[in-house]
């Protein structure tokens, strides 16, 4: 083979390593990030030895009251008597612990994490893993504020500023879809990298309204904010501990031990809630958790005040039946949809696995004596309702006027249709059933058709409270508290009796909706 020969092969293998080598990069380049991320190094206890053989189990959370439970487990040594070590990833601790909501779900689809506390809306978004317990309901951290602005009706056309990714732009979602707003059309997003820049972007004027958590979200009284809303009403938010599936299938005993510890931390914290807020304090980092040595017991009960912890009974009841928390998931993802953003199209029961809780449920050892600072979880056999004025009607507040406030009749029938029974099914039961602190105002109306002998007043107050009482009973039958209705029942206007009009009879046949709240 003469010289030239060689060296023409010799660029052409050259070339072709060439090739390859961008091919196995933009390869790699394609793969998904969970499989090119790496976690930082987990934080852990102070009796953490890496040399006693013991199994890690690695959680990551943000600063927040209920989690701060994994901090009260690592000092109080009850993953070690459990039989594991439990890592800890902070988020926004500082810079390295500075990981996005997409990157956070990578981690977990991974397997490099074990599990994740985050919201049951960001699980029903990405399905990063399986939810296996349920930490708590926020019942009032969350919340929308605005300048001038009523009722939630009264958003359209606003500018509305949030925290993106987080579960701020997930309640300004499920807000504007009580009132069926579009995101899209009927109002302006003002998305903010956090939910300090989101207060601060209201202060400014750039937007009408924020959605944010405490405490964070008082400052937007700078400038004139009032709040709107809340979770103490709106109870759309909960928190939940995420597992990873390789976690569930490789090492199924180690996530039951993670569970018992869980249990087992709660329950001290119920018991003696001064040392567990001292050893939350003593976990360090107290700028981070805004739980401080010197005053831990009062600022971890701040924390605490606004969130509706979930103890062991309250997570053996959700996992006995898991059909209500499988409809958050669904009526989330179809808010998320709703929105424009793509969502899984996954198996949604398969994001719950309940044997975990139950499994912990049947050691009387977990069973705490005694109940959290704020005991008011609802989804639970009995709903607390002390402070919410039902059969009140001057004491209530209007939130927001239904879009399907009306409902047609046919005349003298107080019987709903089938059609009507559908509207309520996706204009009112979804947000009452997960808002124990909103009302429902029912107003029935009845036409007023001449007739000989002409009817009376109380007759046609009686066929409009019929038909009022109709959407109650069927409420009621889909689950509903009746304590939450104010009914009324109105006469036509004097010009619309005694009328032979079809179209005047037909527009007094209705009964209109409007969502109401005490003490706002």
């Amino acid at each position: 083979m003469d010289r030239t020969r060689i060296i023409f092969i010799a660029i052409i293998g050259i070339a072709m390593l060439a090739v390859c080598g961008v091919l196995a990069y933009n390869a790699d380049s394609n793969t998904t990030p969970s499989s090119r991320l790496d976690s930082p190094e987990p934080v852990w206890g102070p009796n953490y030895n890496r040399q006693d053989g013991k199994p890690t189990y690695i959680c990551a959370a943000d600063a927040f009251g209920s989690y701060f439970t994994l901090q009260q487990m690592q000092m109080s040594g009850k993953d070690i008597e459990n039989g594991f070590h439990l890592g800890i990833i902070p988020f926004d601790l500082n810079e390295k612990y500075t990981i996005a909501e997409e990157q956070r779900a990578a981690l977990l689809n991974s397997g490099q994490w074990n599990c994740l506390l985050t919201t049951l809306d960001s699980v029903a978004l990405t399905s990063p893993g399986v939810i296996t317990a349920i930490v708590d309901e926020s019942a009032g951290a969350d919340q929308l504020w605005g300048r001038n602005i009523a009722t939630i009706n009264d958003l359209k056309g606003k500018r509305i500023a949030f925290s993106r990714g987080s579960v701020g732009e997930y309640f300004v979602y499920y807000t504007l879809s009580i009132a069926q707003l579009s995101p899209r059309s009927d109002v302006t997003l003002v998305p903010q990298d956090s939910v300090a820049d989101a207060v601060a972007a209201f202060n400014r004027g750039q937007a009408d309204a924020v959605s944010a958590w405490d405490p964070d979200i008082y400052e937007a009284a700078q400038s004139g904010g009032t709040p709107l809303l809340s979770s103490a009403q709106l109870r759309i938010v909960i928190d939940v501990i995420v597992t990873s599936r390789q976690s569930l299938s490789e090492n199924p005993v180690l996530v039951q031990n993670f569970h018992n510890a869980w249990f087992a931390t709660l329950k001290a914290q119920v018991e003696d809630f001064n040392t567990a807020a001292a050893q939350i304090a003593a976990w360090g980092n107290n700028d981070w958790s805004a739980v401080y040595r010197e005053t831990a017991v009062a600022d971890l009960r701040g924390w605490l005040e606004n969130i509706a912890q979930a103890d062991l009974g309250d997570n053996a009841f959700v996992m006995r039946d898991t059909r209500p928390i499988i409809n958050r998931l669904q009526i989330a993802r179809r808010v998320w949809a709703a929105s424009d953003l793509p969502v899984p199209n996954d198996d949604i029961t398969s994001l719950v696995e309940p044997r975990f809780v139950l499994r912990a449920s049947e050691q009387a050892s977990l069973q705490p004596f005694g109940n959290p600072v704020n005991d008011t979880f609802s989804i639970s056999p009995q709903l607390d309702l002390t402070g919410v004025a039902t059969g009140e009607p001057d004491a209530a507040t209007t939130l927001a006027v239904l879009p399907c406030r009306t409902f047609s009749f046919l005349p003298e029938s107080t019987e709903l249709t089938l059609e009507s029974r559908r509207i309520l099914d996706s204009c009112v039961v979804p947000t009452l059933s997960q808002s124990v602190g909103l009302l429902l105002r029912i107003k029935g109306s009845s036409a007023w058709p001449a007739n000989n002998p002409p009817y009376t007043e109380a007759e046609i107050l009686e066929v409009a409270q019929g038909r009022a009482q109709s959407v109650v009973d069927y409420l009621v039958s889909q689950g509903i508290d009746r304590a939450r209705f104010i009914v009324e029942a109105v006469l036509p206007p004097e010009s619309h009796r005694n009328t032979t009009d079809p179209n005047v009879q037909a527009s007094d046949r209705y009964v209109e909706l409007t969502l109401v709240t005490s003490g706002r």
